[in-house]
């Protein structure tokens, strides 16, 4: 936006140095310094404002360029008016939509035939103006199509993208972990209730069935269907927080929510990742952990929300080291600091201890 600004900023200054020069000497017909100092700016600078006020920079050129054929001046006469005409015609088709475009050509027309009428009325003129008005905009509108063109293009390829991206997901992903709950769930049946393994293969059905949930909610999001778009569940956030603890208890979790201060409402994004945080540190204890217990503690500030979350129980015996044990925490730090926030996660003699600080300040 800057390197437009100074661009900009240079042609204005060029076309009105070139300007004040044609008209103030043997160039064209000789003006008053009045004349120069009352025309040329309106000239050229709505050039300034062709991208943010577009119409606007237009009708003040235009009427500019009227105004001076009013006074006795002829626009064939020097070049600086027509190259500012020129340049605001292509930036009008090219930065506005179709029919406002269009609205754009018919009066510059008007207002160049107007030009020449008020001056060197010869069908000559006449001809050379409205070729400059239909050359111009023809050319902003070439390069607004051929824009608009790439961009679906892009559009399209990212679509074509996302929908290859959620087939694999389903084909390879999906399709695996549906493979591991019926395992699991065929085993488990085989087994004492009270047997340590079929407490483990429990504990593999669910979280199968929670990441197969999560993975129709990513395909939902991922598929494009202009047809007919799948109603997507929203994403959870700080008021799903009592549901999560209330299910944690079947995990063999005991858990416990306190919340201490004045809740507020906060962004999408924050409320999802508090959330992920506390249900990514439930998750653990339930895997670390025998009869475990959780305290989260929600503390609301005026600056601030801080989470806290403490882990206790004796530790599970099939608790190992697997592959992509510890992603969870990273991820859960990354999503804390994707907000603007810190967490710190504290390993203790029997638990788990995760603060994490999210800021609030600014936020609705």
């Amino acid at each position: 936006m800057l390197r437009f600004r100074v661009v900009d900023l240079v042609l204005v200054g060029g076309l009105t140095a070139l300007a004040c020069v044609e008209s103030l000497s043997s160039l064209v017909t000789p003006r008053s310094p009045a004349y120069v100092a009352l025309t040329v700016p309106l000239v050229t600078v709505p050039l300034l404002f062709r991208r943010s006020r577009p119409e606007a920079a237009g009708a003040v050129l235009l009427g500019a360029l009227v105004l001076q054929a009013a006074l006795g001046s002829d626009l064939p006469g020097g070049v600086a008016e027509p190259i500012a005409l020129v340049v605001m015609l292509y930036s009008l088709a090219a930065h506005l939509p179709v029919r406002r475009a269009l609205v754009v050509l018919v009066g510059a027309a008007a207002a160049l035939a107007v030009v020449v009428a008020l001056g060197d009325a010869r069908a000559g003129n006449f001809v050379y103006a409205e070729m400059v008005v239909v050359v111009a905009w023809l050319s902003g509108r070439g390069v607004r199509l051929a824009e608009e063109r790439s961009s679906l293009l892009s559009e399209n390829r990212a679509m074509q993208e996302r929908s290859r991206i959620a087939r694999e997901l389903h084909d390879v992903v999906s399709h695996n972990v549906s493979a591991i709950v019926v395992q699991a769930g065929a085993e488990r049946r085989d087994l004492a209730a009270d047997d340590p393994v079929a407490s483990a293969l429990a504990d593999i059905e669910q979280h199968g069935r929670e990441t197969l949930q999560e993975l129709r909610k990513l395909l939902g999001l991922l598929r494009v269907d202009p047809d007919a778009a799948a109603p997507l569940a929203p994403q959870p956030g700080l008021g799903d927080l009592p549901g999560l603890i209330e299910s944690s208890g079947g995990r063999g979790t005991r858990a416990a929510l306190v919340v201490e201060g004045e809740p507020r409402e906060v962004g999408d994004g924050l409320g999802l990742a508090a959330y992920r945080v506390v249900q990514e540190c439930l998750t653990n204890a339930g895997k670390h952990t025998m009869n475990g217990q959780a305290e989260v503690r929600l503390r609301w500030g005026q600056q601030s929300l801080q989470i806290d979350v403490l882990s206790s129980g004796e530790p599970a015996l099939r608790s190992r080291s697997v592959p992509g044990a510890g992603y969870g925490l990273q991820s859960m730090a990354e999503r804390v600091r994707a907000e603007g926030g810190e967490m710190l996660a504290v390993p203790g003699p029997d638990g788990f201890a995760v603060h994490a600080t999210f800021p609030l300040e600014g936020r609705s």
